[in-house]
């Protein structure tokens, strides 16, 4: 069965209790390309989920089980053919279960899922796999205040570029940007986003596996954005090109990706309250905020209270401090 025919009929009718039932379930005793689509489809709704929702609460509980059942899978007998299909599969679980994690703040789950998906990706052979953990391992090392290690990370998932497609190169330079802006490294930061909008220009409808399907336009300016941001609030970079860049990616996300709006959308207010523009920043905040109290992820929560934080300053201002009450009692809530 053809894996997108096989997603397309049973993302109608796996809700969140049949996830769970499906993780219950027993064991074939021969691997199928039946088995290998159900952990397709369990990844790619947790991933759903995930985008729309964060990553705590649902999301979390219905994945530990559906890994562990994906992961009982590797130990049935599998004909060598379905082999690399089947590792893909898991591996991509895996990234989308260390994703989530991650958003959570279980920073060791998280890095424990995202290396099971390196090894799964490299048991398979699959270097577009790879490229995607290696993606996530740098953002969560950044994200924890290790830009050296998120570094690494990226530097790593580019090895034999030649591999990869060009979205996957500019994700990966993408990451490099966002260590070396953390790091301060103006000009290291400013080459890789223009190496990376340079790569992705090039990129071709149709080239890249599934996952990568949320990496559009909007993505890649709220990638590069989010770099610039970094790069203006501690490095005193001109704050314009990040601004342009998380106005893109605000206007482009879809309700697919309530999470990544909000983040831009927040961003962009902190970006434009300290660099002079508090009634802008007032404007933007709160329609972030209508979309992070539906989310239940601690990023969105850290970087609302940065927000606040940033705003404290200009608290004389009562738009500012009716903004900053608003947060207080979004993230108590």
């Amino acid at each position: 069965m053809e894996r997108r025919t096989f997603l397309a009929g049973s993302a109608t009718v796996l809700s969140p209790v049949g996830l769970t039932g499906l993780s219950n379930s027993g064991l074939p005793k021969v691997i199928r390309r039946d088995d290998i689509g159900l952990v397709w489809t369990a990844s790619t709704l947790l991933a759903q989920w995930d985008n729309q929702y964060g990553g705590a609460g649902l999301v979390r509980s219905a994945s530990i089980g559906l890994y562990r059942w994906a992961t009982s899978l590797l130990n049935v007998q599998c004909p060598s053919t379905l082999q690399p299909e089947m590792f893909t599969a898991v591996g991509r679980l895996a990234i989308v279960m260390g994703a989530s994690a991650f958003d959570a703040y279980e920073h060791i789950n998280a890095r424990y899922y995202l290396s099971e998906g390196v090894k799964y990706a490299e048991y398979a052979g699959n270097w577009h796999l790879r490229a995607s953990a290696m993606n996530w391992l740098a953002r969560q090392a950044i994200w924890v205040g290790e830009p050296d290690d998120g570094l690494t990370h990226a530097e790593n998932g580019l090895v034999r570029s030649d591999r990869l497609t060009p979205k996957e190169q500019a994700m990966l330079l993408n990451a490099c940007a966002r260590a070396h802006a953390k790091m301060r490294n103006i000009d290291d930061t400013v080459q890789a986003v223009g190496r990376s909008d340079e790569i992705f220009a090039n990129a071709t409808a149709g080239e890249d596996a599934p996952w990568m399907g949320y990496y559009d336009h909007a993505q890649h300016h709220g990638d590069t954005g989010h770099a610039l941001f970094d790069l203006t609030l501690l490095a005193g970079h001109p704050p314009a090109a990040a601004a342009e860049r998380l106005e893109v990616a605000i206007s482009e996300h879809g309700d697919g990706y309530v999470r990544s709006r909000a983040l831009s959308g927040t961003k962009l207010a902190s970006l434009r309250m300290a660099t002079g523009d508090p009634q802008e920043a007032v404007s933007v905040g709160h329609r972030a905020l209508n979309e992070v109290g539906r989310l239940r992820s601690q990023r969105a929560i850290d970087d609302v209270q940065e927000l606040r934080r940033i705003a404290a300053s200009r608290s004389r201002n009562a738009g500012v401090a009716d903004l900053r009450e608003r947060i207080r009692t979004t993230v108590q809530a």
